[in-house]
């Protein structure tokens, strides 16, 4: 295996209530197995780890697990026990017959004696720098910088440790690695798994029936470790009644928001589910009514061996009632979501997750429903509104009395379609926009630019047009 990319550990965003901390990075047990092959990564197989029982071995207490290894989870797997303890910084690993795999200081910060893979040999270390930002500053390790442990002869073999979680996640023998799988859609995955969850997509909701959803970012404190949270957005759906077309019977759902980084609304749409007797379709999203549990498979995507994971797991807000469904794939950076209960398939990315913070399934309410806040300390658009086919409606929140223009224009050409120009009160303020040659459900973007004693700036959204 010729490994030419750095391994490096990605903490991907926890989703969960109450006090949050970074130990929750540990709740996954799903692993990939890959190697390198003319710098080409190459998945060949996946894993998952179930811990057993505490042993005393020579008076010190080792984690017996069982690992299993596999390409389908739901057919054969290879099956193997070991023993490990991370006891004094020493990390040890046993296997069944309590034969040394592995032994290594994983808080040392120089050269030392290891045994790696039934080897006795030096080791050398490596910090691993996985801040997200670019900073010019050196790195400064801690008991959070992950350090991958190398073999000086082969530098291909190592393992790479959380020190602070007391965690391997990633290990290789010199020619294949295993990853741990880090983050709360794996931690989702894990628990359905664990505990064998199911769950039909055969949905049953009466109109008025409706959903929140709520994204907010996550982080944790370098100091602390606990979980930082910033609200980022909700969208409330609301099944609002039944319609017949050409393709069948359809569902009319009604959704709207609000965005607490710009402090604007998303004035309610309407959208169509077309249900047919196998599922529904949603857009070209189309979700069978069956039963979902845990899958865990590599399969062929785009002509390359990916892993695809699925799993079950139970929605916090909703009292444990309600179910999700988790859909991973290794080719694609968003975890697809999709809810039994309500035809509203949702996706996470990055640190950005999302929580269903409030229900109303066949007329009972559960959870905390989300309401709208006001941004007061800086100039920011609070409502645009299709007032006509000729009129739109702008309402903007300003700081200090400043000179404004509007202007509306259509997004392909860029040519203007409206235009004013006036001067604000601080506060709220209401602008109406003559426009001209506005076509029915297309949409137009709307850019506010002001100026005064203090600063000068613009603001930017788009408006779709209804009638």
């Amino acid at each position: 295996m010729r490994q030419t990319v750095t391994i490096l550990i990605l903490l991907i965003a926890c989703c969960s209530h109450g006090q949050s901390s970074r130990s929750e990075l540990t709740h996954s047990n799903i692993y990939y197995r890959a190697t390198y092959i003319e710098g080409v990564n190459k998945f060949v197989g996946l894993q998952t780890r179930t811990d057993l029982k505490d042993t005393l071995i020579d008076n010190i207490r080792f984690q017996k697990f069982l690992s299993e290894d596999f390409t389908d989870y739901s057919q054969k797997t290879e099956k193997s026990v070991y023993y490990e303890t991370y006891e004094e910084d020493i990390y040890t690993l046993l296997d069944r017959n309590l034969n040394l795999i592995t032994q290594v200081n994983y808080k040392a910060n120089k050269e030392q004696k290891a045994t790696l893979f039934g080897i006795p040999t030096l080791v050398d270390i490596e910090f691993l720098d996985t801040r997200d930002s670019f900073p010019e500053d050196s790195l400064v390790p801690t008991e959070k910088t992950p350090r991958k442990y190398f073999d000086r002869e082969n530098n291909e073999i190592y393992l790479i440790f959380i020190p602070d979680l007391k965690t391997l996640a990633v290990s290789s023998d010199g020619d294949f690695y295993t990853k741990m799988l880090l983050g709360d859609p794996y931690n989702n995955i894990s628990n359905g798994l664990k505990n064998n969850y199911q769950v039909s997509t055969k949905f049953d909701i009466d109109k008025g029936d409706e959903i929140q959803l709520f994204y907010r970012r996550k982080w944790y404190d370098d100091t602390t470790g606990l979980a930082v949270y910033e609200d980022k957005q909700f969208k409330n759906c609301k099944y609002v009644g039944d319609t017949i077309t050409n393709k069948g019977k359809a569902l009319i759902m009604e959704v709207e928001g609000y965005d607490y980084l710009s402090g604007m609304t998303d004035n309610p749409e309407q959208y169509l589910v077309y249900v047919t007797d196998s599922g529904y379709y949603l857009g070209s999203i189309f979700i069978p009514f069956k039963n979902f549990s845990t899958e865990l498979k590599l399969k062929e995507i785009d002509n390359e061996q990916q892993f695809s994971l699925q799993g079950v797991d139970k929605i916090d807000a909703t009292d444990n009632s309600f179910y999700k469904i988790i859909q991973i794939k290794s080719n694609d950076p968003t975890s697809f979501y999709i809810l039994p209960f309500f035809p509203f398939p949702y996706a996470e990315f990055g640190i950005v997750q999302g929580v269903i913070s409030y229900t109303k399934i066949k007329g009972i309410e559960q959870g905390t429903k989300r309401v709208r806040t006001y941004i007061t300390e800086r100039t920011n658009i609070r409502d645009i509104i299709s007032k006509s086919k000729n009129e739109i409606e702008i309402q903007i929140y300003f700081t200090e009395v400043s000179e404004l223009e509007i202007i509306v224009q259509d997004f392909d050409s860029e040519k203007k379609v409206g235009r004013i120009k006036g001067i604000s009160k601080i506060g709220l303020n209401t602008f109406s926009v003559s426009c001209s040659k506005l076509k029915k459900d297309r949409a137009y973007d709307l850019q506010v630019n002001y100026s005064n004693n203090e600063s000068s700036g613009s603001l930017s959204h788009s408006v779709k047009n209804k009638y």
